[in-house]
């Protein structure tokens, strides 16, 4: 029997999934409405805050808080889903920065402020 467990709170509102065929943190297109408005004010750079936007401010964070983590983690966005995919220590230090700047809005516009658009 496959065990897995799924981790919808501690890095809310990513998601971590982790089974015997993989792991990724995740955001859906549903949970990714809430901050659409902190995109839009650079709607005019190209900014909408879909999937790849958020992979966008995932580099940031990657380069700048975890470059120890580069070579461990991938990504696999679409315009409706943020996806990272690596071992489960890692997704969890990218979904604690990642959380924090969906929570705080000044972080993520800072981090914005230096993402490049994917």
């Amino acid at each position: 029997m496959e065990k897995s467990h799924t981790d919808k709170a501690t890095y809310a509102p990513f998601i971590l999934l982790e089974s015997q065929e993989f792991r990724s943190l995740m955001l859906s297109d549903l949970d990714m409405e809430e901050r659409f408005h902190v995109f839009e004010e650079r709607s005019d750079e190209g900014w909408s805050g879909n999937g790849y936007d958020w992979n966008s401010i995932a580099q940031v964070i990657m380069s700048e808080q975890l470059p120890d983590l580069m070579e461990s983690i991938s990504f696999d966005p679409e315009a409706g889903m943020f996806s990272a995919q690596g071992p489960r220590a890692a997704l969890e230090r990218l979904g604690a920065a990642m959380s924090s700047a969906f929570r705080d809005e000044e972080i993520l516009r800072d981090l914005l402020s230096r993402a490049e658009l994917d």
